[in-house]
């Protein structure tokens, strides 16, 4: 691949304050993309992501929005096309997680997985597909989960917003392939961020446990998902579309 693959490119990453999302938009600056960095609360987290990007070489910004209102997904968008000038790459990669037997799961609980996971997409790639079809091109990338297509108990929330996107992906490709743009899913495994370190440090048997429901023997880290986004999202890519990339060292479950 060329030294710097996506020169000039105008990209959005929502959840990039930490994770995948923060790996995806520094590698996208360390390919010379220009960035629009979405976080949520952690407003030291986002500042920190943009100012490493900046430090690349590239022009970037961003701001924090609340998820659980999906609209928002909308607005971050927007916000990013002014600041950018226009929009030719949107990574979302925006997330939450419930992990709860169905009978524990709170009405609320229901209504945030949804907005988050499923519903700020649709108003993002909505938003998105705005400014791409009259130009004629883009790439639109969906944050999965091999969850999405690996049934597990006590995961029922997790498992079916992460369903809905692999569909969406595959509709969507089909509606937008017309206007020249490519849209794709990213479904990981185990990846060895934030949240799963915690889980290692508090759980010493957990590595174990997890360990052996992956054949290639080792967790991903953030940087094995970023390394795919970017051929995704580059011109490398030029046919595929509508595609479901699991990243999970061939898993046996989600």
């Amino acid at each position: 691949m060329p030294k710097k693959i996506l020169e000039g490119k105008r990209t959005i990453v929502t959840g990039a304050s930490s994770g995948m999302g923060a790996a995806i938009a520094l590698r996208f600056a360390a390919e010379g993309a220009d960035v629009w960095v979405v976080g949520g609360a952690n407003a030291q987290a986002r500042n920190e992501i943009i100012s490493q990007c900046r430090a690349l070489g590239v022009r970037a910004d961003g701001k924090g929005y609340d998820f659980s209102d999906s609209r928002k997904g909308g607005v971050a968008v927007a916000d990013g096309a002014a600041f950018l000038g226009g929009l030719d790459i949107l990574a979302n990669c925006v997330g939450t997680r419930n992990f709860k037997p169905l009978i524990e799961v709170t009405d609320e609980e229901i209504d945030v997985m949804f907005e988050v996971n499923a519903k700020s997409f649709y108003f993002a790639a909505r938003e998105a597909a705005k400014v791409m079809i009259p130009q004629r091109s883009g790439h639109i990338l969906m944050m999965g989960s091999i969850s999405g297509h690996h049934a597990r108990p006590e995961r029922t929330l997790y498992c079916g917003t992460k369903a809905a996107l692999e569909l969406f992906t595959r509709s969507l490709a089909m509606e937008l392939g017309p206007h020249g743009i490519q849209v794709n899913c990213i479904a990981p495994g185990l990846v060895a961020s934030g949240r799963v370190r915690t889980k290692m440090a508090e759980e010493p048997d957990y590595t174990g446990k997890r360990l052996k429901g992956i054949p290639l023997g080792r967790f991903g880290d953030p940087e094995h998902i970023a390394a795919t986004a970017v051929f995704l999202v580059s011109p490398e890519n030029a046919f595929m579309s509508g595609s479901i990339v699991s990243i999970d060292g061939a898993s046996i479950s989600g």
